[in-house]
């Protein structure tokens, strides 16, 4: 899949301003993003999921703009189809495995899924092996679950 991002972003956290300045094009099926930390990595990745808008710029994946400033576009972070999974991994404590993975589906919730969601979710939990933590709380899980409960989510 084709990507082109090319953004900026300025924040300010008290009086220190960053600013973020990035710009890469991909045709490549996997694209890696590294430099040192605090460069601006997760903040790039959040602008993609839509989870933050750029002050300025583009984000068009494969024939869909994400976003343009220019031309005033700015599609949902739910309408985008990107996964990101969180450094903390943003699970829900009061939601076992199975419903934090199937917060992922666009219907959202074990109980009220349809049959394919739920086929889908049961596949997921098999493959990432958590079946037999499927009623688990986060808080009995250990770091490796909590990471495979965060990617299957975004994932699924």
């Amino acid at each position: 899949m084709n990507i082109l991002v090319d953004i900026k972003k300025r924040l300010w956290s008290g009086r220190r301003v960053f600013s973020l300045e990035v710009a890469f094009a991909s045709d490549q099926d996997i694209v890696v993003l590294f430099g040192p930390s605090g460069a601006g990595k997760s903040l790039t990745l959040q602008a993609i999921a839509g989870l933050t808008t750029p002050d300025a710029g583009r984000i068009v994946a494969g024939d869909r703009v994400f976003f343009d400033a220019q031309r005033q576009i700015r599609v949902p972070a739910r309408r985008r189809d990107v996964g990101y999974v969180f450094q903390d991994y943003a699970l829900f404590p009061h939601l076992t495995v199975a419903q934090n993975v199937a917060f992922g589906l666009k219907q959202g919730w074990p109980w009220y899924l349809p049959r394919g969601d739920r086929l889908r979710l049961e596949e997921v939990l098999d493959i990432f092996e958590l079946t037999p933590l499927r009623h688990s709380p986060p808080r009995d899980l250990s770091g490796g679950q909590r990471q495979r409960v965060a990617l299957a989510r975004a994932l699924i």
